[in-house]
C-alpha cells in the first residue's frame, strides 16, 4: 500500500487489524506514519492505544474481546491466554467478570506487565487450544493458574468444582496438574480437590462435606451419589448418603435461585422418588446449616435415628464420578 493511501480508503485498515485491533508496527508497514499514529491517538482523536504499541481503530469504549487480542499482541508470539480469562473462552461462568487478561508467554521470553495485561514467564508452557479464535491455555491448566491466585477457600471450591461439575474434566487431571505447578499455596486447592474426589460438587456441598465430617457425633457418608432402584434406573443423586442406615441428607440450594414452578415439582417428585425406594430424606437450606447449627445437627441425629428404624431401602448405590472421554 503506498503512502497515504490508508486515508483515502480507510477500510483497508480494518481489514488488516484483527477486528479493529492492530500494532503501530503493522500501520507503518500499511504506510501509516509513526507520528500519524501518536496523533489520531491523542484524546479526542479518532483512535486510542490500547496497549504499548496497539491500537484500537476507534475512540469508543473497547470491548473485552479486543482487550483479549491486544493482551495476546502485546505478550508476542507463543502466549496464551490463562486464568480466568481463559475459563470465559471455555464457557465457565463461577466467579466475577475477569478484570485482567492473564498470559502465559515461554521463560526465555522478555515480556513486562501492562494496566491489565498480566504477563507471566513459565517453565511449563502449555499447548494453545483455540476458542472463539484466541490462543488460550488447557482447561486444567486455567483453572489452577486461576487457583492460585485466590485466597478464600469457597472461592477456590467454586473455581474447581464447577468443570467437574458440567462433566468437563474429572477431579484427576486437577490433581495432576497441581502436582506439577509450585507447590507453594497448594494446600486448599489439594484439599478441594479432595472434597470434590469425594463427590462434592458445589460450594454449598463443600461447606456442608465440611460440616458434616467436623461433627463427631455424625457416621461416615458419601457424598454425591447415584441412587438406583431395583431396576438399576437411575432415581436421582442425594448430596450425602449414610448407606448404613439408608439416610440421604440434601443441601437444598433453591434459596441461592430462582426456582421456577417446574423445577420445584420436579425436586419434590425426586424426592419422592427417592423415599419410595426406602431412603429416609432431611432437607437443610446452607443459610439454616449456617445460621442454627445446633438445631441442624439435631434435625440430622434425628433422622439418622428415623432411617435406622427402617426397612433397608430397596436401592443400589454409585458414586457420581463419570469419566469425561
Amino acid at each position: 500500500m503506498r503512502r497515504g493511501d490508508w486515508a483515502v480508503n480507510p477500510e483497508m485498515l480494518w481489514a488488516a487489524s484483527n477486528e479493529g485491533v492492530i500494532t503501530a508496527r503493522e500501520l507503518e508497514r500499511l504506510g501509516v506514519p509513526e507520528g500519524t499514529t501518536y496523533r489520531r491517538c491523542r484524546d479526542g482523536g479518532p483512535w486510542q492505544r490500547i496497549g504499548p504499541g496497539i491500537v484500537a481503530l476507534h475512540n469508543g469504549t473497547p470491548t473485552w474481546r479486543q482487550h483479549l487480542i491486544a493482551g495476546l499482541l502485546h505478550a508476542g508470539d507463543h502466549a496464551v491466554i490463562t486464568g480466568r480469562a481463559a475459563l470465559r473462552l471455555h464457557g465457565l461462568r463461577q466467579g466475577p467478570e475477569p478484570d485482567r487478561v492473564h498470559l502465559l508467554i515461554p521463560h526465555a521470553q522478555q515480556v513486562r506487565s501492562w494496566r491489565l495485561f498480566h504477563v507471566e514467564r513459565t517453565s511449563r508452557m502449555p499447548r494453545a487450544l483455540e476458542r472463539a479464535g484466541l490462543a488460550v491455555a488447557p482447561l486444567c491448566r486455567a483453572v489452577l493458574d486461576e487457583v492460585r491466585t485466590l485466597h478464600d477457600a469457597r472461592e477456590i471450591a467454586a473455581c474447581l468444582a464447577e468443570p467437574v461439575q458440567r462433566r468437563l474434566v474429572t477431579p484427576q487431571p486437577l490433581l495432576e496438574e497441581l502436582d506439577a505447578g509450585c507447590r507453594r499455596g497448594s494446600s486448599t486447592p489439594r484439599a478441594v480437590l479432595r472434597a470434590i474426589e469425594d463427590g462434592v460438587r458445589s460450594v454449598a456441598e463443600f461447606d456442608a462435606r465440611a460440616w458434616w465430617l467436623a461433627q463427631p457425633e455424625l457416621p461416615p457418608a458419601r457424598f454425591n451419589v447415584r441412587v438406583l432402584d431395583a431396576a438399576g434406573r437411575q432415581v436421582g443423586i442425594v448430596d450425602v448418603l449414610v448407606e448404613e442406615f439408608g439416610f440421604a441428607w440434601e443441601i437444598d440450594s433453591t434459596e441461592h435461585h430462582f426456582a421456577t414452578p417446574d423445577q420445584v415439582e420436579a425436586t419434590l417428585r425426586r424426592q419422592r422418588s427417592l423415599r419410595a425406594v426406602g431412603l429416609h430424606l432431611v432437607s437443610t437450606r446452607p443459610s439454616q446449616r449456617r445460621d442454627d447449627p445446633t438445631g441442624t445437627l439435631r434435625d440430622l441425629l434425628d433422622g439418622l435415628a428415623v432411617a435406622a428404624a427402617l426397612p433397608t431401602p430397596r436401592a443400589t448405590f454409585e458414586d457420581d464420578i463419570r469419566r469425561v472421554a
